[in-house]
């Protein structure tokens, strides 16, 4: 009797004294694609030779595996009879801990050979977990509550419970019933800090401020950040030819993929939040993790999806997050080019470049040169009461075409600027403009 050929999810061994090589080459299976099975008792081509199956042998199995195998392996082992009545064993297991090794040392199976994991594939298999290790972390804290995550679930047509079988079902309890990671994230109050980092220039080297979105449901402060920057968008206007065209300073819905997948498949566990940040010339998304191990670089540009944070990602997806699976990286990258992901260092760098210099940059840059920016409307006024400081605002309208209103606007902003005083009485009122304000 045979069994076929040996592949990446199943290896022959000869007889019992192959125990330890059969056991590397499970874990060495288990590391590449979550599951393995080992037959005993079968030659390389596949060939049932048997061998003699007692209990001693089954215990033989189970002490190996627990010795030798870190995180523990919970291993299947069973006896089979072929058609010509010889006995062999296969001993399978599944295992989503990645990575495990064998006596202290790490295998990753590549086709039919178990090959010795190097440090670099090592750290890829800790930061791309192919299971779902949020359900399985406990929450820092136990005390929580999820009064905004229950009110988006409920606008998005959920019918959300508070009781330990519903929070259990959507992924928020761990094997032993505590609140996992999941529910952290989402509670109402946590400490995960989700922050817009901004500088002056394109280099990290001078720094302007940071704001801070978090402590809230992750989902929440998600959108928070994204429709805040969102409203950064600036569009140019082309007349040429007659044809009114504009171009947008970012392209919007790749910010918001970016963004939205960089929350959805960060390493959490880390306790490292994405990272948002803002240039003279570009947003950079900043998120820990890397290319979930097992996924060619070509599958990840192309669209492939496999979520490394799977519950977390599905919850996302129900309430609207992500509404097309495998869309966020083809999208950004057919719109702004490869170079813009970078992925290196148990980091993966996301670019989304202006099209135009921002007008706070410029604005920024005329400040710094001739003080306080000011609108052309705003010029007309100030201009005008360089030369007439007793003007009222009726002669103010008249000669700059600007109506009373919007003068009376205009007078404010100057004033709020520090472009503008005006001193004495109403009706002597004497107008002065700030020497901060220069024409050429």
């Amino acid at each position: 009797m045979e069994l076929g050929s040996e592949s990446g999810t199943v290896a022959f061994k000869t007889d019992m004294r192959q125990l330890d090589k059969g056991l590397i080459s499970l874990t060495a299976m288990v590391n590449r694609a979550n599951h393995g099975t080992v037959y005993f008792g079968v030659d390389s081509t596949g060939y049932v030779s048997g061998l003699q199956v007692d209990a001693p042998l089954f215990d033989k199995i189970r002490y190996a595996v627990r010795k030798n195998i870190l995180p523990r392996l919970t291993v299947d082992v069973v006896e089979h009879v072929s058609t010509d009545g010889k006995s062999y064993v296969s001993v399978s297991a599944a295992g989503f801990e990645t990575p495990y090794s064998y006596d202290g040392r790490y295998y990753v199976r590549n086709s039919v050979n178990d090959d010795m994991a190097t440090p670099e594939t090592i750290s890829r298999l800790v930061l791309a977990r192919r299971f779902d290790a949020m359900k399985e972390t406990e929450a820092y804290s136990q005390d929580l509550t999820f009064e905004t995550f229950g009110a988006l679930m409920v606008s998005h047509g959920r019918r959300p419970r508070r009781d330990r079988g519903y929070y259990n079902t959507i992924g928020l309890l761990t094997r032993e019933g505590d609140f996992n990671l999941n529910a952290y994230l989402l509670a109402d109050r946590n400490s995960v800090r989700l922050q817009v980092t901004e500088y002056y220039g394109t280099t990290k080297e001078a720094f302007s401020k940071i704001t801070d979105y978090g402590g809230k449901c992750l989902f929440t402060a998600m959108r928070e950040v994204y429709d805040r920057v969102k409203m950064r968008n600036q569009r140019t206007v082309n007349t040429d030819q007659g044809v009114r065209a504009g171009t947008a300073l970012f392209d919007a819905e790749c910010l918001k993929e970016a963004w939205f997948n960089a929350c959805l498949h960060n390493s959490w566990r880390t306790g490292i939040p994405p990272m948002l940040s803002i240039f003279d010339d570009r947003f950079e998304i900043e998120s820990v993790g890397t290319i979930p191990f097992g996924l060619p670089q070509e599958d990840f540009f192309g669209g492939r999806s496999m979520p490394v944070n799977e519950s977390l990602y599905n919850l996302a997806s129900s309430l609207g997050f992500n509404e097309h699976v495998g869309r966020g990286v083809p999208l950004v990258t057919d719109r702004y080019g490869r170079n813009t992901v970078r992925i290196k260092s148990g980091t993966v760098t996301v670019t989304i470049p202006f099209a135009f210099e921002p007008a706070w940059v410029a604005d920024r840059e005329w400040t710094a040169e001739y003080g306080m920016p000011v609108s052309p409307q705003e010029e007309e006024v100030l201009d005008y009461l360089l030369f007439y400081t007793d003007a009222k605002l009726a002669d103010i309208s008249e000669n700059t075409g600007l109506n009373l209103s919007s003068v009376k606007r205009i007078i404010v902003k100057l004033k709020s600027k520090g472009l503008l005083e005006n001193t004495g009485t109403n009706r002597n009122s004497i107008w002065q403009v700030s020497s901060s304000y220069r024409r050429d």
